[in-house]
């Protein structure tokens, strides 16, 4: 099994789950498998953009594996705002939620993913996530 920790130091995540919209006002949560390995996928292409297309897919495969998940306490909680529509009436404005979760500065998330990684993905990994 490979176990991901995830970190929230400012004691929030901000993340509308995949098929909802914004202003929903529902956070994803816990993260979604599926946004770490977007997540991922951008860091392998800023970061290390000579590595191999097919470097990351032993990574990606894991990560589209059955999933475990030891989540803290966390409260869902938003925020409205009322924002100006870009019209030329500053009165005509459109509610927005801002839905989110709080939780403890020093609290931690762990995703475990059933299977193995090689030495070498393993590595690959820890840059990424690094």
């Amino acid at each position: 099994m490979v176990v991901i920790e995830l970190r929230f130091p400012v004691g929030r995540y901000h993340a509308t789950p995949w098929g909802k919209n914004v202003n929903e006002g529902i956070p994803e949560w816990p993260p979604s498998p599926f946004r770490l390995a977007r997540a991922l996928l951008d860091a392998r292409h800023r970061r290390r953009p000579d590595w191999p297309e097919d470097r990351l897919l032993p990574i990606l495969r894991l990560l589209a594996s059955e999933v475990r998940f030891q989540v803290p306490r966390a409260l869902f909680a938003h925020t409205r705002s009322w924002l100006n529509a870009n019209q030329p009436d500053p009165s005509d404005r459109q509610k927005v939620f801002d839905a989110f979760v709080t939780l403890d500065s020093q609290s931690r998330v762990l995703m475990g993913f059933r299977g193995e990684l090689a030495p070498e993905a393993r590595k690959d990994l820890d840059d990424l996530l690094g």
